[in-house]
């Protein structure tokens, strides 16, 4: 093994031990995929799998230590769509802790996977796609058992079959990231945009998910999942400082409940069309996989819906950004996605890290020491005035008032749990959440931008120039 895979290794050992003893001490190791795998098993049971009675008893099971029970009253839903349920029924069929020790090594090897071929795409060398994944993605998603970890494997095979023109591939990665719906549709999206094959690839994989989700939970329980369950989970989850999304910030500024996630997906949609129209561009013809990795970072800059978690599937498209052109600004987002600063405080431990993580992508991304120099000192910085901001206003967790929500779903407890513990009227939390926001948002102007540029530059006929900077042959008018 040589150094560099030995100190990338390192530092995501180090990242998962500074979580460790939270999620040991709090006891909801795979939290999340318990919630995942319940539906799976009330949905065996023939029962219905947003219901919260049924989710209730299958969640405080018994399991070993420190895996997830959950305690009277406290209900975790599991906001999927049918073909995911569905996909939970097959592992729903063993005990809790051997599913749970299948879905880590699912994890670890869909993470692998996606390293493995971001390398190939163009994105950066696969140790330091791994260090820019080993808090926001690895320490987030690997400790409760989440889905992006998939949906990222989806998003880098469905760029791999656009770039090597192999629509099977595309369809599959689609289908993949469809895991979290809000990102995958932008994929499939950015796929029609790219040529008809990929779209009817695209839609092929769309259409078989619907028919698995029909078959699964049946056409009442698909649209009452469309129509109520989800607009439920964004309600429920409105006021939770875990948010990052345009509804939030209306939510906390003052805005009533309904025309905040109204505006959340207004602007979701119309990043949707960003994405086609971005797919659409000169630079895509020429790269292909540039449309599908800038996708989820447009889904997830207008997504109504995003979790810090979510956040992963936004690093690839701003490594690529980094790689491809670097530049100061673009290094600068590379770390704020790497490094989402409520999980650096959440467990302090990682504020260690910080500097190291900043002076590797910064180094590799900026192509100097100097670059990465100056960046680890920027993370530092800007890491300690968060710091501070927390110091003086405090955390300030308050409770909000509970919405109207149907008794019998599982959003209703979880809506009453979220409303009295994940609430901060502290506004240090604007300032912790800022960089994140910083990478989205620099990332995806970065993608626009360029698209505008180069298909500027073809109009004028300035295609051999564009090409060239680009890394190869002439791009072909869109």
């Amino acid at each position: 093994m040589s150094v560099r895979a030995a100190a990338a290794l390192a530092i995501v050992v180090a990242a998962l031990g500074c979580w460790a003893p939270i999620v040991v001490h709090g006891r909801f190791a795979m939290d999340d995929f318990k919630a995942f795998y319940c539906s799976g098993r009330v949905l065996l049971a023939r029962a219905d799998p947003y219901d919260a009675l049924p989710m209730a008893r299958c969640e405080a099971s018994p399991a070993p230590a420190p895996l997830f029970v959950a305690r009277r009253g406290f209900v975790l839903p599991a906001p999927l769509p049918g073909y995911a349920i569905a996909a939970f029924a097959t592992l729903a069929w063993l005990p809790f802790g051997t599913a749970a020790a299948l879905w880590i090594v699912a994890m670890f090897l869909a993470t692998a996977a996606a390293v493995l071929l971001l390398e190939r795409l163009g994105v950066g060398e696969r140790w330091s796609i791994l260090v820019a994944l080993g808090v926001v993605l690895v320490t987030l998603s690997w400790s409760v058992g989440e889905l992006p970890p998939f949906a990222l494997r989806g998003i880098a095979l469905a760029a791999t079959g656009a770039r090597d023109r192999r629509p099977a591939l595309v369809g599959a990665g689609v289908a993949l990231s469809m895991l979290e719906p809000q990102v995958g549709i932008a994929v499939a999206v950015a796929a029609a945009g790219l040529s008809l094959r990929y779209a009817i690839a695209s839609g092929a994989a769309l259409a078989v998910l619907a028919v698995v989700s029909v078959s699964a939970l049946g056409v009442v329980e698909n649209i009452a999942y469309v129509r109520e369950i989800l607009p439920a989970h964004m309600l429920s989850e409105l006021p939770a400082y875990f948010q990052y999304g345009l509804p939030w910030a209306l939510d906390r500024l003052g805005v009533s409940a309904g025309p905040a996630l109204l505006a959340g997906r207004l602007f979701w949609i119309a990043m949707l069309g960003v994405a086609f129209w971005f797919s659409r561009t000169a630079l895509p013809r020429e790269k292909p996989e540039a449309a599908l990795l800038a996708a989820p970072v447009f889904a997830l800059a207008g997504s109504p819906f995003l979790h810090l978690d979510h956040i992963a599937l936004a690093v690839p498209g701003a490594l690529w950004l980094a790689w491809q052109r670097p530049s100061w600004l673009r290094t600068a987002a590379v770390v704020a996605l790497a490094l989402p600063l409520f999980q650096v405080f959440l467990a302090r431990g990682t504020l260690v890290l910080v500097p190291i993580v900043a002076l590797w992508l910064g180094t590799v991304y900026g192509r100097s020491l100097f670059h990465g120099l100056v960046t680890a000192l920027g993370a530092i910085a800007v890491s300690a005035l968060a710091a501070v901001a927390f110091l003086v206003t405090g955390f300030g967790f308050s409770t909000t008032p509970m919405f109207g929500l149907p008794s019998t779903i599982a959003q209703t407890p979880w809506a009453s749990f979220v409303a009295t513990h994940y609430v901060l009227s502290s506004w240090g939390v604007w300032f912790a959440k800022s960089p994140i926001w910083f990478g989205i948002l620099a990332t995806a102007a970065g993608f626009a931008a360029l698209g505008a540029t180069v298909r500027s530059a073809v109009r004028s006929g300035g295609r051999a120039d564009v090409a060239a900077e680009h890394g190869g042959g002439e791009i072909p008018a869109g």
